[in-house]
């Protein structure tokens, strides 16, 4: 079945704003963007009760009320000195309370009734008091701030729906747009869209941050991650997008030429989609001109329950550059899943939000501290090219690289029904092998994940080729013709041009 495709295009002199314009309108176009949501808990008015448990200091985060009022999901952290309660602050920020609804929180949840504790009752102010904001909608991003205080760097967050039904059915995603050609990606199962910082007793601590129990949905230890500010979300985008999240333009002179966001959607699984952005006007090969491209992670799994897990996975597809040498690593197509979003990488390790669901992945971790690997390399290598060496067709030095070659018959290799024996030549009673299907179909969204959760739709395919002729560039868009009724849209590749032209190419079916 045929995919269907949308283009946003920003002219040269765009900006960074301009970026965060396109992915909410292709988010739009495929329906990513979640329902609309209000009255949030932003702040206590006040609060009473907790007893006295021990004498020492404890904390206790995302700790659920156990009467809801009207508005479901609210938490809080707690927190002790000399065994009492001396502050109390919003977690998750919930949805549909009334301002000044009052709540209770269990003793049970904070140190235990047999242990002092009792319950603590509070009084909520939402956003907006009696006139609740409401963030989202099925046209625009959660919540977005183009005029940020970290030095122009605007982002957006996507509100994504799997199934709102479920303690972890919706996933909040952040992409923050660094500079003129990186960005940062991250992923949450709650973000709290209040502009204002309240760290005092009964704020809601940290402004625009994802929210949850810290090394379980935020992957740092701490109790929110801001992603409006220098601080928290900065540290983590210098050390992920330098050398983990391809550029989305030209690292020089890049807002000289246009930008395209291309988006191409599976007919056969409508919720699968894969996004490339991509300067056309750039001249030389295909990945001088293409750069970012991804696949949101949005499928279900039978491996996972979202009252358990969320979905916070994110894959992109890399290949090594494309080269004009009889000695190069090119025709390898890299796939890098991100496990879980908001990676911190201390002293070369890096800490994981294990409640997410692609996590359970993870091959490295210390149980202490939550150690993971956020993102798994497995690239796929064309037999077709007579100059591949070995590469992992990524940047960075992470564990887990895999590779693995494409199985196919060409016209050097058994080619003629012949049976190569330890002592003579045994030639079969079978017609002559002279060709191989080059169209590789059922491709796992990242073959390190065993079992996979997911395999892409067959309208997106690997293409391993060879052409005699030399010297010939592709771009994304060019098509390959395997019949009249079978024709494919190259979306990135690497390929070697000396004395042949031969590699791989990720396309994806338009007729």
């Amino acid at each position: 079945m045929a995919i269907t495709t949308a283009t946003y295009y920003k002219a040269s002199g765009w900006s960074r704003t301009d970026v965060i314009d396109q992915l909410e309108n292709a988010f739009t176009w495929l329906n990513l963007h979640g329902t609309a949501i209000s009255g949030m808990v932003t702040s206590l008015q006040y609060s009473h009760g907790g007893g006295t448990v021990g004498s020492s200091g404890t904390y206790y985060y995302d700790v659920p009320s156990t009467s809801s009022g009207s508005g479901t999901g609210a938490t809080f952290d707690v927190r002790r000195s000399s065994g009492n309660v001396y502050a109390i602050y919003v977690n998750r920020p919930g949805k549909d309370y009334a301002e000044s609804e009052f709540l209770t929180i269990s003793p049970e949840d904070i140190g235990t009734s047999a242990g002092g504790a009792v319950a603590i009752g509070v009084t909520v102010s939402v956003d907006g008091q009696g006139s609740p904001v409401s963030y989202g909608g099925a046209t625009q991003f959660f919540d977005k701030n183009l005029t940020p205080t970290d030095n122009n760097r605007p982002w957006g967050v996507l509100k994504q729906d799997f199934d709102t039904t479920k303690k972890y059915g919706v996933t909040y995603r952040g992409f923050k747009i660094h500079d003129d050609y990186r960005m940062g990606i991250y992923a949450g199962n709650e973000f709290f869209p209040f502009d204002h910082t309240n760290n005092t007793n009964l704020g809601g601590q940290e402004r625009d941050s994802f929210r949850g129990t810290q090394l379980l949905d935020i992957a740092e230890n701490i109790s929110s991650q801001d992603l409006d500010t220098d601080s928290d979300m900065y540290a983590q985008i210098s050390a992920v997008h330098t050398n983990e999240i391809p550029a989305f333009a030209a690292s020089s002179s890049g807002t000289s030429h246009g930008l395209k966001l291309n988006i191409y959607r599976s007919g056969e699984d409508t919720d699968f989609a894969v996004l490339s952005f991509c300067q056309p006007s750039i001249s030389g090969t295909i990945n001088d001109e293409t750069f970012l491209t991804f696949i949101v992670h949005n499928f279900d799994s039978s491996l996972w329950d979202y009252d358990q897990v969320y979905s916070a996975g994110l894959t992109v597809i890399k290949p090594t550059n494309s080269l004009n040498t009889s000695d190069g690593n090119t025709g390898i197509m890299g796939f890098r899943t991100w496990l879980s979003g908001n990676s911190y990488i201390p002293g070369g390790n890096q800490r994981i939000g294990v409640r997410a669901a692609e996590a359970g992945w993870s091959q490295i971790r210390n149980e202490s501290q939550h150690y993971g690997i956020v993102a798994q390399n497995y690239s796929i290598q064309s037999t077709q090219t007579s100059y591949t060496t070995s590469d992992s067709g990524m940047t960075g030095s992470v564990p887990g690289s895999q590779e693995a070659t494409i199985f196919s018959r060409n016209t050097e290799f058994k080619n003629s029904g012949q049976i190569q024996s330890a002592g003579s030549d045994a030639y079969g009673n079978r017609d002559p092998i002279t060709t191989y299907t080059s169209v590789i179909k059922g491709i796992p969204i990242n073959g390190n994940l065993i079992p996979c959760p997911y395999y892409m739709p067959d309208d997106f395919v690997l293409i391993d080729f060879k052409l005699t002729a030399s010297e010939q560039d592709i771009k994304q868009g060019d098509t390959v013709t395997i019949s009249g009724s079978e024709v494919y849209t190259v979306i990135t590749g690497s390929y070697n041009k000396y004395n042949e032209t031969a590699g791989m190419l990720f396309c994806a079916r338009t007729t």
